[in-house]
C-alpha cells in the first residue's frame, strides 16, 4: 500500500507551553556553566534555537493513541516492548505486506513497527518567534526512597516556559477510523491532557495546542465530493479485502463494508474540489471547521474499536 499515494491529511498546528517543559539534549558537553540537563537545540536561520523534535512528538501522540485504544478495548493495541505480544515479533521481512498489515494491531497499522512502515509522520516543531521563547533554570534532587535523604543532586534543568512552536503532522493512505483516533489524541493535546517531554510527574510538560490549517488531498477522482473517502473506499474491493478492510469475523480488527464506515459525510458547506493539477483537495484554515470534519470520523472509529482485535495481549 505504501507504494502508492491515495489520500493524505496534513495538519499544521502550534504547540504552546503552559508551564515549564524539558526535552533533554543527548549530549550537554563539558561546559561547567551549563545546566546538567539542557534543552535540545539545533541550528536554524543561522542561530541555535530550542525546538521540539518530531520523534518526541510522534512518540507522545502514539502513546496517547495506545492509551485511548486500550481504555476501550484492552486488546486493541499490542505492547511494542513485549516480545510475546508485539506485532513486530510475529513477522519478518520475508512476509508479504498484506500479511503483515492484516495481522498487525490497529496502532501498528497507523504508526508502524519494525516490519511495517507507519502512515503518520511528524515534523520538528520550531519557534514561531525565537525571541519570544524564554528559558529558565530549575533545580532538583533525587530522594532516596528508603532513607528519605538526597540520593542525587542537586542538579540543574533548563526548561522552556513561554513561546510558540509550529509543526505539521501528516497521515497517508488513512482510513476514516484512523483519522478519528488521531483526532481524539490531538484534541487531548490541545486541551492540555497530554504531557510532553521529561518530568511530567514533577509538573513539567504541560502544553496546549492550536490547529492552524488542515489540508486533505486525493490523487484519484472523487465521485461524491461531499463525502470524505478513506483508503478502503479508494482501493477497490479486491485490494481492500487483501488488506483486511472488508473482512469482518471474530478474529480480525476490521469493519464491515458499509458506506458510513468507509467514508464520512462532510459538514454542510464543505466539499472536495478538483484543483489545477488534477487532485481533489479540501483546505481548512479555521480551527472550528477542522474539528467539525474530525467529528464526522468518530462514528467509523467507534465501529472499528468495538470489534475484536487480532493478536492482542
Amino acid at each position: 500500500m505504501h507504494r502508492q499515494l491515495l489520500n493524505e491529511a496534513i495538519l499544521e498546528f502550534t504547540i504552546k507551553p503552559e508551564g515549564p517543559i524539558l526535552i533533554k539534549a543527548s549530549d550537554t558537553g563539558a561546559d561547567p556553566t551549563r545546566p546538567d540537563m539542557e534543552f535540545v537545540r539545533t541550528w536554524r536561520a543561522g542561530e541555535r534555537v530550542v525546538y521540539l523534535p518530531g520523534s518526541s512528538l510522534k512518540g507522545v501522540i502514539r502513546s496517547h493513541c495506545e492509551r485511548i485504544v486500550r481504555t476501550i478495548n484492552s486488546r486493541g493495541s499490542c505492547n511494542p516492548v513485549d516480545d510475546k505480544s508485539a506485532c513486530s515479533k510475529r513477522f519478518d521481512q520475508s512476509d508479504s505486506g498484506t500479511k503483515v498489515h492484516t495481522g498487525s494491531c490497529f496502532i501498528c497499522q497507523m504508526f508502524g513497527n519494525t516490519v511495517l512502515a507507519g502512515r503518520v509522520r511528524t515534523a520538528d516543531a520550531y519557534p514561531r518567534d525565537a525571541a519570544a521563547v524564554r528559558t529558565e533554570e530549575r533545580n532538583g534532587v533525587a530522594i532516596d526512597r528508603i532513607f528519605g535523604s538526597v540520593a542525587v543532586g542537586p542538579f540543574q534543568m533548563e526548561v522552556v516556559t513561554s513561546g510558540e512552536f509550529i509543526t505539521r503532522l501528516a497521515i497517508r493512505n488513512f482510513t476514516i477510523a484512523q483519522l478519528g483516533l488521531l483526532a481524539l489524541a490531538l484534541r487531548d493535546l490541545k486541551l492540555g491532557r497530554v504531557g510532553v517531554g521529561f518530568g511530567k510527574s514533577r509538573g513539567l510538560g504541560h502544553v496546549s495546542a492550536h490547529f492552524d490549517r488542515l489540508s486533505l488531498r486525493y490523487t484519484r477522482p472523487v465521485a461524491a465530493p461531499q463525502r470524505l473517502p478513506g483508503v478502503a473506499w479508494l482501493l477497490g474491493e479486491r485490494e481492500a479485502q487483501a488488506y483486511g478492510y472488508l473482512k469482518h469475523n471474530g478474529a480480525h480488527f476490521g469493519y464491515p463494508a458499509l458506506e458510513d464506515d468507509l467514508s464520512a459525510q462532510l459538514p454542510a458547506g464543505l466539499g472536495l474540489a478538483e484543483d489545477d493539477w488534477g487532485e481533489w483537495i479540501l483546505e481548512l484554515n479555521e480551527e472550528a471547521q477542522i474539528e467539525a470534519v474530525w467529528k464526522t470520523c468518530i462514528p467509523a472509529w467507534k465501529a472499528a474499536i468495538g470489534l475484536d482485535v487480532a493478536g492482542g495481549a
